[in-house]
């Protein structure tokens, strides 16, 4: 599960053309490296084939066919960060990362190629607003009778909307994309800093910004797409706040955890009784979960003050938490978690992302690489 905690990681690693402001790292394809599988991983998917791939710093996917005994470097066109991947088959993918950019594959892994970036996304964000402004004015002669005041604000509200905008074009393609989730092989979505979000109906050919269809003003980061048992759509993120969609990503509604800090990710899962229980964890091993569709939210006890940035649901039916040190965190009730004995100190590397195999055999991205523990090794 990605997690917007890796900016942490990734924010220093710059590529060394950017650095020296020669080359745009949205042009310069990522450099071949014999030790492309040692270097930062932040987000690793398993393909129901049997293949792993993991994205990584300055542009690196690597992939493996052999559980992580071996691993090579993918053709890939940019040398930005990347943040995340996800994979809707054995064929098609989609990665993304700093810049605004998105990737897409359609043979594993093995070639990429430039689907989406900053330029465009701002290019949308001002279309958006600019839209917004005018639809306001079109319609602030009723208004401007029945509310005054109320169509004023919001008209004030979205010229502050538009020159925020603006000011992020001016800036380039700066804001960095952490998320990625698809329905299919066609439709899915992606989410980043200061209130990205974009949608995609033709498998990333084309995207859409959506950002507007969400309760945000402050523009706070979205950090992780989740989907729920029940079929909705879970953006988890800053300000503690869970945004749900239960029409497939048309409309959205913001909930409150109660915490204004960050969010990195959230599991969704039945419990063994068949009840939808959610688990958002984040800054500070900080963890709050719900057992009425995201409506009321409990803060929890992690047993960690270091950042939770992953989860899975392990063979046992029972939630684990991974630590941004490599601990893995187990919980009976979703409420209360602790050290997970038959775990033990899996790695002393800092974590990023988490997947489980069915063979129970635990991938961890982060630094060095991927790292796996088999379900023996445990």
């Amino acid at each position: 599960m990605r997690v917007a905690a890796t900016l942490l990681l990734t924010a220093a690693i710059a590529s060394p053309a950017a650095a020296a402001g020669s080359i745009d790292p949205l042009s310069l394809p990522a450099r071949p490296s014999t030790r492309a599988a040692a270097k930062l991983m932040v987000d690793v998917a398993a393909l129901n084939n049997g293949r792993l791939v993991a994205v990584g710093e300055q542009g690196t996917i690597i992939l493996s066919d052999d559980k992580g005994k071996s691993w090579r470097q993918a053709q890939v066109p940019v040398s930005v960060n990347l943040t995340a991947v996800f994979f809707a088959n054995a064929e098609s993918g989609w990665a993304a990362g700093h810049d605004g950019v998105i990737l897409g594959t359609k043979d594993g892994g093995l070639t990429w190629s430039r689907l989406f970036d900053g330029n465009a996304a701002n290019e949308q964000i001002v279309a958006t607003a600019e839209r917004r402004i005018k639809e306001l004015r079109e319609r602030a002669g009723a208004a401007a009778v029945s509310a005054p005041a109320a169509a004023q604000s919001e008209l004030e509200r979205a010229e502050d909307a538009l020159a925020d905008a603006k000011a992020g074009a001016r800036f380039g393609p700066a804001h960095p994309l952490f998320s990625l989730w698809f329905k299919d092989a066609r439709q899915g979505f992606v989410a980043g800093a200061f209130g990205q979000l974009f949608r995609t109906d033709d498998g990333g050919a084309t995207w859409r910004y959506i950002g507007d269809r969400f309760d945000n003003p402050e523009g706070f980061h979205y950090n992780a797409i989740v989907p729920t048992p029940s079929g909705k759509i879970a953006v988890v993120g800053e300000g503690g706040r869970i945004h749900l969609s239960a029409d497939g990503g048309k409309t959205w509604q913001r909930h409150e955890t109660g915490y204004n800090g960050q969010l990195y990710g959230m599991l969704a899962f039945r419990d063994a009784g068949g009840g939808e229980v959610f688990i958002a964890y984040g800054f500070g091993g900080r963890i709050f979960s719900s057992r009425d569709g995201g409506s009321g939210w409990t803060e929890g006890n992690s047993g960690v003050k270091t950042n939770i940035v992953a989860g899975f649901i392990a063979a046992d039916g029972l939630p684990r938490l991974v630590g941004a040190s490599g601990q893995i965190l187990r919980s009976d009730d979703g409420k209360r978690f602790a050290a997970d004995a038959s775990a033990g100190a899996v790695t002393q590397k800092r974590a990023a992302a988490a997947v489980l195999l069915s063979d129970g055999t635990l991938v961890l991205a982060g630094t060095g690489g991927v790292h796996l523990v088999s379900k023996n090794e445990k």
